[in-house]
């Protein structure tokens, strides 16, 4: 159990600096190439993302979950016949997605009005394979519980991408426009993480073997993929349809609009991810753990560890809720500068905490096998998303993007942890604590609102490292002693370190 408690250390210290550069990296690039061409990047990732979730997005959780279980039993032939079944199934669906692209250009005229964004996305599109390859040996290393290397290998893209990005902005000869300078980065970073991330492979006696499991692995692996290409038209749709909207409805001009756009998803969302630095570190180790216990045990087994892992992802959310609503404004303002993506960000915090939660148990059903299940939910969380993304910007405007994500999010969970708790029976005391922290960091919001306007005259500092302090000093007794619940918090402490932790 130690080991487990190692794991999670290990991986939330290089994703918590991974995030930090990440969010330095970001705050850098929107005051370097501003709020349009950050909103062009954002409507380039949005289609990537979907043709990269058609290449590969099921595969790395599959094998993962394969390798962890064919790893309790000893059965080496098993995973590394699943690697090969992997690899040679996302290569060549790559390969004809590039080809396709490469011979039909087009299909992006059709999908792009902006010209800059055709070149962006041709610039980008090479990284379709190198993203195949790179998400596939991770997905190995990740069933083998080297969370190190996986950990490790995505801090390195990080860095790569920042000095390729530097480089070619502000490197005097090396300079090109920067319209295209970070795609050219992340290719470049892309191509020389792969090529680490094979050599780790095979110093780890990697290896291939004779395709097997194709059955098994479509089965699997169909499911995610279908659920990370909804994920992916999702985004799609909001990145190309959204902006419209705001054009069509409140007059805005596309240049205002794209803008609008670009604040939101490339300057708020990345703020809004920041728990996932600690609870993705969670997700990561949980998964071939359960993997491993259903191949042995059963998950009937880790109901408690479970449920703890639900808890502490609803506290650490919900402490970053608090901070972001009482001192949002003055976060985007002092990093962005940029008073609107402050006000977006505090009216948007909120979300973090069913996003957060439902990204943590996804994880979980997954490695129980349950993809169907968290496909459906999915679906279900996107139906509602475009309801009322369709209807609300003429009310809201660019807030509906948070919104939508909120009730997808929130519709999503529902129906997830409803299914959890049919499979592992979740003690009842799981939701009343929940809700009870919600409640309790609901008023913590307030007080911190109340706070961050009675210094509104102060410097932006000021403002938030007090409420920095108000939120840790309001959280700081609840997660040690919870009298309301009769919680002893220190044992829950000693109870994550020997279980899920």
């Amino acid at each position: 159990m130690r080991k487990i408690f190692k794991a999670f250390a290990t991986v939330t210290v290089i994703a918590a600096i991974t995030r930090g550069l990440s969010f330095v990296f970001k705050i850098y690039l929107s005051r370097k190439l501003g709020a349009e061409i950050l909103g062009l990047y954002q409507i380039c990732a949005s289609v990537f993302m979907l043709f990269a979730c058609i290449c590969t997005s099921g595969l790395p959780v599959t094998l993962s979950r394969i390798t962890a279980e064919s790893d309790t039993v000893g059965d080496n032939k098993r995973q590394f016949g699943a690697l090969t079944t992997c690899l040679f199934a996302g290569v060549l669906i790559t390969l004809v997605m590039i080809s396709i692209i490469l011979i039909f250009p087009q299909l992006l005229g059709l999908i792009f009005k902006d010209e800059r964004c055709r070149k962006i996305f041709i610039i980008m599109l090479p990284m379709l394979l190198t993203a195949c390859l790179y998400a596939i040996l991770r997905g190995w290393f990740w069933g083998k519980k080297y969370f190190g290397i996986y950990s490790v290998s995505e801090l390195a893209d990080e860095i790569l991408k920042i000095i390729f990005a530097v480089l070619l902005l502000e490197g005097g000869a090396f300079a090109i426009q920067k319209e295209y300078a970070y795609a050219l980065a992340m290719l470049a970073g892309d191509i020389i993480v792969v090529a680490i991330i094979i050599i780790m492979f095979v110093a780890k006696k990697g290896k291939l073997a004779k395709p097997t499991l194709g059955k098994e692995i479509t089965k699997s692996a169909t499911p995610l993929t279908v659920t990370r290409i909804v994920g992916s038209l999702m985004s799609t749709f909001m990145s190309l349809i959204l902006p419209s909207l705001l054009v069509t409805k409140l007059g805005m001009s596309q240049s205002m609009a794209t803008a609008e756009f670009g604040r939101a998803s490339g300057m708020v969302m990345p703020l809004i991810f920041t728990p996932t630095s600690i609870i993705g570190s969670l997700s990561v180790v949980l998964i071939p753990e359960i993997a491993s216990v259903k191949a042995g045990k059963g998950v009937k087994t880790i109901s408690g560890s479970l449920g703890n892992a639900i808890l502490f992802g609803m506290l650490v959310s919900c402490v970053f809720f608090t901070i972001f609503s009482g001192a949002g404004e003055e976060l985007g303002n002092l990093l962005y500068d940029d008073p609107l993506s402050g006000e977006y960000l505090a009216f948007a915090a909120i979300i973090m905490i069913p996003m957060c939660l439902n990204n943590l148990v996804i994880s979980m059903l997954n490695s129980m096998g349950k993809e169907f299940n968290t496909f459906l939910s999915h679906v279900i969380g996107c139906v509602v998303l475009m309801i009322i993304l369709l209807t609300t910007p003429s009310l809201i405007g660019i807030k509906s993007y948070f919104v939508s994500l909120g009730a997808m999010h929130t519709t999503a969970l529902t129906i997830n942890l409803i299914v959890l708790n049919k499979n592992v029976k979740l003690s009842s005391k799981v939701a009343l604590k929940c809700g009870i922290c919600l409640i309790y960091s609901l008023g913590i919001a307030i007080i911190c609102k109340l706070a961050g306007s009675a210094l509104s005259g102060s410097p932006q500092i000021v403002v938030i490292i007090t409420v920095c302090i108000i939120s840790a000093v309001a959280f700081a007794p609840f997660a040690i002693l919870s009298k309301m619940v009769k919680v002893n918090f220190k044992k829950f402490t000693l109870k994550n370190k020997t279980t899920f932790l």
